[in-house]
C-alpha cells in the first residue's frame, strides 16, 4: 500500500512539472533569420550579449566576417531592445523588439541593414 501511494505522488509530482505554453521561451541560444536564412543570433542572457552570425566574405583578398558581425551588448526593455556593438564602441541604439513564445521567434528593428534585406523587421526562429 505505501508503495503504491509513493507511486501516485510521483506521479503527482511529475505531471504538475510539465512546462505551460504561457511560460516565456528562453532567449538563450541560437536563432535564424527566416527570410534569407544565412544570419544567425546567440544569445547569452547571463552576460547581456549575443553573437551575430553572417557568414564571411572576400575583402582585400582575405575571408573575413561579413561587416556587422561580432557581438553586441544588449538591454530588453519592454517592446525595445538597446544594442551596442562591442567592437565598435560603447554607445547603445534603440531597435524594435518582440518575442513570441508561441511562435519560437523573435522580431527585431533591422540592426544590420544590408543589401539582402530591405525589411525594417526581422524575424528570427528559435533553433532546436
Amino acid at each position: 500500500m505505501k508503495n503504491l501511494l509513493l507511486i501516485g505522488i510521483l506521479v503527482f509530482s511529475l505531471a504538475n512539472c510539465e512546462k505551460s505554453d504561457d511560460e516565456p521561451m528562453d532567449l538563450n541560444g541560437a536563432w535564424l533569420e527566416n527570410s534569407h536564412m544565412t544570419d544567425t543570433l546567440v544569445f547569452d542572457t547571463r552576460n547581456s550579449m549575443f553573437i551575430l552570425y553572417r557568414g564571411y566574405e572576400l575583402r582585400n583578398g582575405f575571408w573575413l566576417p561579413k561587416y556587422l558581425s561580432g557581438p553586441y551588448l544588449f538591454e530588453i526593455n519592454g517592446d525595445s531592445i538597446n544594442l551596442a556593438g562591442v567592437l565598435s564602441g560603447p554607445f547603445y541604439q534603440n531597435y524594435y523588439f518582440n518575442l513570441d513564445s508561441k511562435k519560437r521567434q523573435i522580431n527585431v528593428g533591422n540592426f544590420f541593414v544590408d543589401s539582402l534585406s530591405e525589411n525594417h523587421i526581422l524575424t528570427f526562429s528559435k533553433m532546436l
